[in-house]
């Protein structure tokens, strides 16, 4: 398995590009998460216990760039920035099939439903859920979307794409097909936010070339 690569690191920041089939947290299984991962590599580092704060969180088959905290401060900064919307997400997504339009947006209340999230039924309290999405490139069988989001709900984009017939490709629970690897067709390309000490505002990117289903299509 892939391990986690460092994109960029301060006294407050831990920019990390986490691997497909990572878990963001633990989660009792015993398999790889990223917290464990860091905590492990700042305590090398540094004498005691090291502190790792995980301010956000990408599911276990998606990879891309996670942006962790190195002390309490600017934990509390940086989950401040994502509880108020203010960091700007990109994604990748690859799906299968092809878009009537070069561009769009996708709104509506989603439902958690045992392991899944979808669409909510009329009477069904659901969560205000929207991302907007442009095509990057078109192949044969798939399609490369960017996608902006704008509310973080667990799944948004794999649900809202499958719903909307562009299942992300080797997502097997939302109709995107069996995958090849412990990966899926949506991956993390970039944050933008604001140091939490320097007051700037930062971008991080992170590529995701050579791995499937990305090898596919990219160099």
């Amino acid at each position: 398995m892939l391990t986690p690569v460092i994109i960029y690191e301060d006294n407050h920041l831990l920019i990390v590009q986490k691997p497909p089939g990572f878990l963001a947290q633990p989660d009792g299984s015993g398999r790889p998460d990223l917290s464990g991962w860091a905590g492990e590599y700042l305590a090398r580092n540094k004498p005691g216990r090291a502190y790792v704060g995980l301010t956000h969180r990408l599911d276990r088959a998606v990879g891309g760039v996670v942006a962790m905290a190195k002390t309490s401060k600017c934990a509390a900064r940086l989950s401040a920035q994502f509880r108020e919307r203010t960091v700007k997400k990109i994604y990748l997504a690859l799906t299968a099939g092809r878009p009537e339009a070069e561009s769009g947006r996708l709104e509506g209340q989603l439902f958690r439903d045992g392991t899944v999230t979808r669409a909510a039924r009329p009477g069904e309290k659901g969560t205000r859920a929207a991302l907007n999405w442009l095509v990057r490139k078109s192949y044969d069988d798939f399609t490369l979307l960017e996608i902006e989001l704008e509310t973080g709900f667990k799944h948004q984009i794999r649900a809202q794409l499958a719903a909307a017939g562009l299942p992300v490709v080797g997502d097997l629970k939302y109709g995107g097909g069996r995958g090849e690897g412990p990966g899926i067709g949506l991956w993390a390309e970039s944050l933008t936010l604001e140091h939490p000490t320097r007051k700037e505002i930062v971008k991080f990117e992170a590529r995701p070339a050579g791995l499937w289903p990305w090898s596919l299509i990219l160099d």
